[in-house]
């Protein structure tokens, strides 16, 4: 008969959550963020060691994955992958060798686990850059700022912008039904839900007063093209993160009532948060940034998508102090907060007027290139 592999990992998962050590490892996991952050820096997180015992070596690691997941939907594939290496296996050793024999070779599989994906309940911010075109999820910690991940993000057009300021999520919908905001189509029925709605499966609302929301879609390629000021003013996401939302938030924010119904409900529900549920959302319109990959630090430019360069921004729904627009101010004092005092004023001046005269919005320019390119290293 073939093995029930799903039941097995429920099993293991179980055991796992016995078998879980108290005591925290000595070995700390820094978590990465971005640099531009000002907000959170680099955190060394403590780890708990967890451990499971089984004879199904091979998907040791996908047991490892799925338990993760359950217990933290929106982690990212990266943090995820540093728990799953940091997998270590014994032979269990037992003194009835012959039964040992009989049932087969067992093995204890141990994995390191950062403490802050291990709480009960938590709080996130999550922090959009409107001409960016994409969110940071963080996690409130011990009074830390733990950069989680980054999703790509669907933003409104110069009619319908998306605004800025300091929000509070404040309430969550299941399936919802959609009413084209157009007055030209108010004739039209509403919507149902499902996989063809607009709002996609899950919405989260965090701005009453222009009535914005994070939601999903039912045009996900969209999430993934260039230029993305492309909705009626709310913030689409990838379904799939947006279903990673709906859990982490079930699971680990909304604690004020149970409903863990919701995770597989295809009905209709909406929730109000409590003042303990409610989650800091944060929408800037930032149109410069440093950050780093692989290859070092880069500058890249955003195109100031509502033109906010002109001087017409509403005050009324946007808060003035997010916003954040591209000249030699503020290029000049994002290298010095992110890189230093590395090269002199005169230096910098030629790198910045470079970018302000030659930059293509959305494209890297990376420092160490900038410095060579115009003859202004150390």
């Amino acid at each position: 008969m073939k093995p029930d592999f799903s039941s097995k990992i429920i099993t293991i998962l179980i055991i796992i959550f016995i078998y879980s050590s108290a005591a925290v490892s000595q070995d700390t996991a820094r978590n990465s963020e971005p640099v531009n952050s000002d907000q959170t820096k680099s955190d060394l997180i403590k780890k708990e060691k967890m451990y499971f015992e089984t004879d199904d070596l091979l998907n040791s690691s996908e047991i490892i994955m799925q338990h993760i997941r359950e217990s933290f939907p929106v982690i990212s594939e990266k943090d995820l992958s540093e728990i799953v290496n940091s997998k270590t296996v014994v032979p269990v050793i037992t003194s009835d060798t012959l039964n040992q024999a009989a049932s087969g070779e067992k093995f204890k599989v141990s994995f390191d686990v950062p403490e802050n994906f291990l709480v009960d309940s938590t709080k996130i911010l999550w922090e959009l850059n409107i001409p960016e075109f994409k969110s940071r999820i963080y996690q409130l910690f011990n009074g830390k700022q733990i950069y989680i991940d980054t999703w790509p993000n669907v933003v409104g057009t110069i009619n319908d912008k998306t605004y800025t300021g300091n929000f509070q999520a404040y309430k969550v919908r299941n399936w919802p039904f959609y009413k084209d905001p157009d007055p030209k189509k108010a004739h039209l029925s509403p919507t149902p839900p499902g996989k063809g709605n607009p709002l996609g499966l899950f919405v989260v609302h965090y701005d009453q007063n222009s009535l914005r929301y994070f939601h999903g879609t039912n045009k996900n390629n969209l999430l993934y093209s260039k230029m993305r000021n492309l909705s009626h003013g709310c913030v689409r996401n990838d379904n799939d993160n947006i279903q990673k939302m709906k859990e982490f938030l079930i699971k680990k924010v909304i604690k004020s009532e149970d409903l863990t119904g919701w995770l597989d409900s295809r009905k209709t529900l909406v929730y109000d948060f409590t003042e303990e549920d409610k989650f800091p959302v944060k929408i800037i319109y930032k149109t410069y940034e440093i950050d780093k990959d692989e290859n070092g630090f880069y500058f890249t430019l955003f195109k100031d998508i509502y033109n906010y360069s002109s001087g017409r921004i509403n005050e009324t729904l946007n808060d003035p102090g997010l916003i954040y627009l591209t000249n030699k101010e503020n290029l000049t004092a994002e290298y010095r907060n992110i890189i230093g005092n590395d090269i002199s004023d005169d230096k910098l001046s030629i790198m910045t007027e470079y970018l302000l005269n030659k930059g293509v919005e959305y494209e890297r320019y990376y420092i160490d290139q900038l410095k060579s390119i115009l003859s202004i290293g150390f």
